[in-house]
């Protein structure tokens, strides 16, 4: 009997440690899950929310009496300088989530490009050569800027890292190359040579034409510049001269992907030439510069679908060149 009663309590005691055991794994078991999916946890988690953020529009001004970045919301609202210095600062893009803006400045005596936060702070010069360097424009990944450099001797495209390593040219067979666009879902670079709009693949070099007139099209002081992808990559919109061949003045238009159907966006209310577009995050309107008739540059809104401009900035300065916030909604 007392044989019986060990062995009772031997079974029992070894069922409670097995028990305990079970608990504490199981504990551990949901330390762990907890802890990978925290390290797992997407990016747009744990940042910013757009829901309710309106997407900003960037843009140059003289306002201060020097050409500044500055920003300013789609409904004309809360206007802010961000880089106040005297010397020429323009051409602004912003990073895929709107943290940063990159911008060429002549501030240390020659064209470079610099990135700075959102909120104007954390300035860093990016390019440092006595060459032009500008039109800065983001990967999709954030992680490389494509510009334009004269350094090899002509206009090209190069590509950098976002700290400003590994720079290397990315359209040296070319002639002269302008407006690198990246677009903001793949790998591939719009821009224009010689009236040509062409794609480039940045690590494969692969070069494909996407929109190229007829040579019994193309006149004298024909232009055709600022190429730039819709959110979605379906359409490209481009300024041109090529229906207004009296005036000379480039307009907006528009082309698919693939290059077909060109065609005029808007007949422009202001005096133009229309430059710089930008599309609003959700694809519906594009910001872009024109005359008014006191011979001022300014920034307008037109929205695709009816063809309506609306002049944002109502000033007696230059403003010019806008970018688009790539993240948040529109009023």
């Amino acid at each position: 009997m007392v044989r019986n009663i060990v062995i009772f309590i031997i079974n029992t005691s070894k069922t409670s440690i097995i028990n305990i055991l079970t608990k504490i794994t199981m504990v551990f078991v949901c330390l762990v899950y907890i802890s990978c999916s925290s390290i797992n946890k997407p990016e747009s988690q744990s940042t910013q929310s757009y829901d309710d953020h309106i997407a900003r529009i960037a843009f140059v001004s003289d306002k201060d009496g020097d050409w500044d970045i500055w920003l300013i919301n789609p409904d004309g609202s809360d206007l802010k300088n961000l880089t106040n210095n005297p010397s020429l600062d323009s051409h602004p893009s912003w990073s895929p989530d709107g943290q940063n803006i990159t911008f060429y400045s002549d501030r240390d005596g020659n064209k470079n490009i610099y990135s700075m936060s959102q909120d104007g702070n954390n300035l860093k010069q990016l390019t440092i050569n006595s060459k032009s360097n500008h039109s800065p424009s983001w990967s999709p990944d954030g992680k490389k800027i494509a510009f334009v450099s004269n350094r090899s001797g002509k206009n090209c495209i190069w590509v950098m890292n976002v700290d400003g390593s590994e720079q290397y040219n990315l359209t040296k067979l070319l002639k002269s190359s302008r407006w690198p666009t990246w677009s903001l879902i793949k790998n591939e670079i719009l821009f224009t040579s010689e009236n040509v709009i062409y794609q480039i693949n940045p690590e494969t070099f692969e070069l494909n034409t996407v929109f190229k007139l007829n040579k019994d099209l193309v006149f004298t002081g024909l232009f055709i510049g600022w190429p730039i992808w819709s959110p979605d990559g379906r359409r490209i919109t481009l300024t041109s001269n090529f229906l207004d061949r009296e005036k000379m003045t480039p307009t907006l238009y528009t082309l698919n992907k693939d290059g077909k159907a060109f065609k005029p966006l808007i007949n422009s209310p202001g005096l133009g030439p229309d430059e710089r577009p930008s599309w609003s995050p959700d694809g519906n309107s594009i910001v872009y510069s024109s005359f008014t008739n006191n011979d001022q540059r300014q920034i307008w809104l037109i929205n695709v679908t009816t063809g309506l401009s609306t002049q944002l900035t109502q000033s007696n300065y230059m403003n010019g060149f806008p970018a688009w916030e790539p993240v948040g909604t529109n009023p």
